[in-house]
């Protein structure tokens, strides 16, 4: 199954013999629909209100991001859903065990950006001090989440997060050559093409999230960590937390190591302020994602290797058990 991501500005979408006809300045290709299972339209693109109709009535998975890889909403026709998970996860919400699910995540998701540290220490044969002291104080923080008993509250939960994601962004400018301007993160707009690709990057994670927790039986909207925030898919965003290090951050390092892209390849906001993803930096970064998607390891909850793809939909399936069971076995998915 594919992911069709339409994010060229002028694109006609049209339908013809079960298939997506795609048109840009008079050239056009074709995607069958049956080998679709989600589709992520950016602005400037235009579906026929056939298309809207079939992707509806497939119940075919269609999301809409802004620009900067914002999530902006979504279509929503036929889906399976398990009114039964939904209850249980409703009742766990502002309770201690849905802080203690919330803090499973935040561990998973710290875990895996200290690995992605490690690696650049071990490259650099540990002569970055600063990179260091950071894996160290965040090393500091997930020994303490994982061995206290009772969970934090929200708001301890989001400073120890905040603490470490600070100090993650700061070091991991030690991966990128100084022409990149990347000194830690910042968004809404972002400032450095960096972080650009990282916003970007995370608009199409939590596509991929979304998708699994509705393939799951979840109600995306209601989360643990980040709760109740109107407006925003927050059970999404939880579960994206331990897959930021591993699928976006690493794509970003992989593509900017590998020369493909320059500070050229990305442009200036409209309003002057922020920086976007050029649409050839674009192409090429989508590909490394869908690289780092279907990259196969160990999943050692079920002891054998499958898809990162495959494993956002079966984490995202064990919470759903975990809720539906009442117990604590989830575990965040971490890389070595």
């Amino acid at each position: 199954m594919t992911t069709l991501y339409l994010t060229e500005p002028g694109t006609i979408v049209r339908y013809r013999n079960e298939s997506l006809l795609i048109i840009k300045n008079k050239k056009s290709t074709s995607c069958r629909l049956a080998e679709l299972s989600l589709v992520i339209v950016l602005p400037g693109v235009q579906l026929t209100d056939v298309v809207i109709a079939q992707l509806l009535d497939r119940g075919l998975e269609t999301i809409f991001l802004s620009q900067n890889g914002q999530f902006r909403g979504r279509l929503q026709g036929q889906f399976s859903t398990n009114p039964t998970i939904r209850m249980a996860q409703y009742r766990m919400v502002e309770t201690t065990f849905g802080m203690a699910l919330a803090q499973k995540l935040v561990i998973g998701k710290v875990r895996n950006q200290r690995v992605l540290l490690q690696r650049r220490n071990r490259a650099t044969k540990g002569q970055i001090a600063a990179l260091t002291e950071a894996i160290e104080l965040i090393n500091t923080y997930s020994a303490h989440l994982s061995n206290i008993t009772t969970p934090l509250n929200r708001s301890e939960l989001m400073g120890v997060e905040g603490i470490c994601a600070r100090t993650y962004y700061q070091a991991l400018r030690y991966w990128f050559p100084s022409q990149w301007n990347f000194t830690g993160r910042n968004r809404r707009p972002p400032l450095d093409p960096i972080n650009a690709l990282m916003s970007w990057g995370y608009g199409v994670l939590l596509a991929r999230v979304f998708s699994a927790c509705l393939q799951a039986g979840l109600d995306p909207y209601l989360g643990f960590f980040h709760a109740t925030e109107p407006y925003r898919p927050n059970l999404v965003l939880d579960l994206m937390e331990e897959f930021r290090p591993v699928v976006v951050d690493q794509a970003i390092v992989s593509i900017i190591q590998s020369d493909v892209l320059t500070p050229e390849d990305f442009h200036s906001s409209p309003d002057g302020v922020g920086v976007w993803v050029g649409d050839v930096a674009k192409k090429l970064f989508l590909a490394e994602l869908e690289k780092q998607f279907r990259n196969t390891v160990l999943y050692p909850r079920q002891n054998r290797h499958l898809s990162l793809s495959q494993i956002i939909l079966e984490q995202a399936r064990s919470l759903g058990r975990c809720l539906m069971e009442l117990t604590l076995d989830y575990e965040a998915f971490t890389i070595k």
